[in-house]
């Protein structure tokens, strides 16, 4: 839906165009993106569109992933892609969270880290 409204809104005329844009921005970008100034947008889509999934049998060190099920900026698929991917790493799913699964159940996501990492609590 957003593609086709944003094609639509580069017919518009100058200044409708940039308006248009940016209604569809507030309407269906992510609270990261809206932050953003119209230039780092720029960098920001270059760095989410980089697909680096050739690297991740590369990776050494051993991997600790940690979502949330309902994520939809990166879909649980994304991680199970990097856990397959990744010679030495796990991952933690946590059911019910989404993007901030870290923040959403951070008790949780410390004990995990905490045991990933041998800290002594």
């Amino acid at each position: 839906m957003y593609k086709v409204l944003n094609r639509a809104a580069g017919l518009l005329p100058g200044s409708l165009r940039g308006k248009a844009r940016e209604a569809l921005v507030q309407r269906f970008g992510s609270a990261d993106y809206k932050a953003l100034t119209p230039s780092m947008r720029e960098t920001f889509k270059r760095v989410i569109h980089q697909d680096l999934t050739d690297t991740l049998p590369s990776v050494r060190s051993s991997t600790l992933l940690y979502w949330g099920e309902t994520d939809t900026a990166t879909p649980l698929w994304m991680g199970q892609t990097m856990e397959k991917a990744i010679p030495d790493a796990g991952l933690v799913v946590e059911s019910g969270v989404g993007h901030y699964a870290f923040l959403e159940r951070y008790g949780h996501f410390k004990a995990v880290m905490e045991n990933f990492l041998e800290v002594d609590a």
